[in-house]
């Protein structure tokens, strides 16, 4: 499979098909859209597979009917080279790439009636209406699937109607904010000065996301779209700012400015050649690091398996991607952040909390020792790639790799071992989940 939240989607269709609720709350619709895939291919990963193409297919889709709606419905001028960006938040990001679809229709009805009434008034009173009353409910349906698109929406509208003049002094401005948010890491905005966004985004995407972002900042456009244009490029330009708990927020926000900016550009043999080399460098990097874009599935059957049928393991705490992938496939409860008094008291009485530690060796744990030489693991099971331990004995060990200031405990804290509990506003609507 292709996506590192793919199986999230799978786990959330799930407990709507056998329990008439989502697993996590979530207002979003595109989980039944998912649970309708389930129930027509069956529950495997063929069906998300599936739902993943339908969610690209409905991007793509989206994005021409937009310029489609901008050129007055002309199809010669409706041509746009399908980015690669397109691709990608479909199969990563099916949440947001449903509520973007939305977004750029309303954007395209919004900026079309606005073309419309200033190049001739006399245009049809009720036409006009209409493309308002388009744009207002395609805006609500992005809302309404992810709302982090619809306030998206909103901040590249306000940027729209702020003369260009000001850009500057709003940049100046922008550059005190992140001293004055919260250093709570709970928070939903945190100012990470420790990553520089731009960075975070190569080493999540690659070249590819480098060449898209200088596009996007530095880019043309047609004279009439020149003003949205500009907009969306010193929206770009603001993301260098690190203002969200995670770069991957920040992350997200950049594709979508990247998927809007097909709509008001007007493709000739330049832009295509540009779309060719953004195009190129995304697969590069796919082919040369496919990490970055999938978990290793493949392996992680064997180890699931083994570990869902441990008699008294009543949560599982495994890194992100073997959390969704194990919950999907067996049906156990996965939390992929260290276990905080909320997921203690809802673990079921006679059960134990277990870890996957991932990317240290059998032999290493096996031969931890404490003061008095005694063995710090009660419990090890070796699975391939993943080692079994009970969650206890997993604090003592890492506490004696802190203490021994060992190579190792790189490893321990880390993406792959998760370390650090859930967010407070993470808790508040989800039980175990990721």
């Amino acid at each position: 499979m292709f996506g590192k939240d793919i199986y999230w989607y799978g786990v959330q269709a799930i407990s709507l098909l056998e329990t008439g609720k989502l697993h996590s709350p979530d207002h979003s619709p595109v989980f039944h859209i998912a649970a309708l895939f389930l129930k027509i291919f069956g529950i495997q990963d063929q069906s998300l597979f599936l739902f993943q193409i339908l969610t690209s297919v409905w991007l793509l889709i989206s994005v021409i009917l937009a310029r489609w709606i901008l050129s007055h419905r002309e199809f010669k001028f409706a041509f746009v080279f399908p980015s690669f960006v397109i691709l990608l938040l479909g199969f990563l990001y099916p949440k947001q790439s449903w509520a973007l679809g939305f977004l750029v229709l309303s954007i395209a009805f919004y900026f079309s009636s606005s073309l419309s009434s200033s190049a001739a008034p006399s245009s049809s009173f009720w036409m006009h209406r209409i493309r308002w009353g388009a744009a207002g409910l395609l805006f609500l349906l992005a809302l309404w699937f992810h709302p982090m698109v619809g306030v998206f929406g909103i901040g590249l509208w306000v940027l729209y109607q702020i003369p260009t003049k000001f850009y500057p002094v709003i940049f100046l401005l922008s550059l005190l904010f992140p001293f004055f948010l919260p250093q709570d890491p709970n928070g939903r905005f945190y100012s990470d000065t420790e990553i520089f966004p731009l960075t975070a985004a190569y080493g999540i995407a690659g070249f590819g996301i480098l060449w898209d972002w200088g596009y996007l900042v530095f880019g043309k456009s047609e004279e009439r779209f020149l003003k949205i244009r500009k907009a969306i490029a010193f929206f770009g330009f603001l993301l260098l700012l690190p203002i969200f708990h995670f770069a991957d927020i920040q992350y997200r926000i950049l594709l979508s400015l990247i998927f809007v900016i097909p709509v008001f550009v007007t493709w000739n043999r330049v832009q295509i050649l540009i779309g060719t080399v953004s195009i190129s460098l995304w697969v590069f990097t796919v082919y040369t690091s496919p990490h970055l874009f999938r978990y290793p599935y493949d392996l992680m059957w064997i180890p699931g398996e083994s570990m869902a049928s441990v008699p008294n393991n009543g949560l599982l705490v495994a890194h992100h991607g073997f959390c969704e992938y194990y919950h999907f496939q067996f049906r156990k409860d996965c939390l992929s952040f260290e276990p905080d008094a909320k997921a203690i008291s809802e673990l079921p009485k006679g059960t134990e909390i277990y870890r996957a530690v991932y990317g240290i060796r059998y032999e290493n744990l096996l031969a931890s020792k404490d003061e008095k030489n005694r063995p710090i693991f009660s419990f090890v099971q070796p699975l391939g790639e993943y080692q079994l331990v009970l969650e206890e004995d997993w604090k003592r060990y890492r506490f004696w790799l802190e203490k021994r200031n060992s190579k190792l405990l790189s490893v321990a804290k880390s993406w792959k071992n998760p370390y650090r509990e859930r967010p407070q506003f993470m808790k508040r609507k989800q039980n175990y989940g990721i």
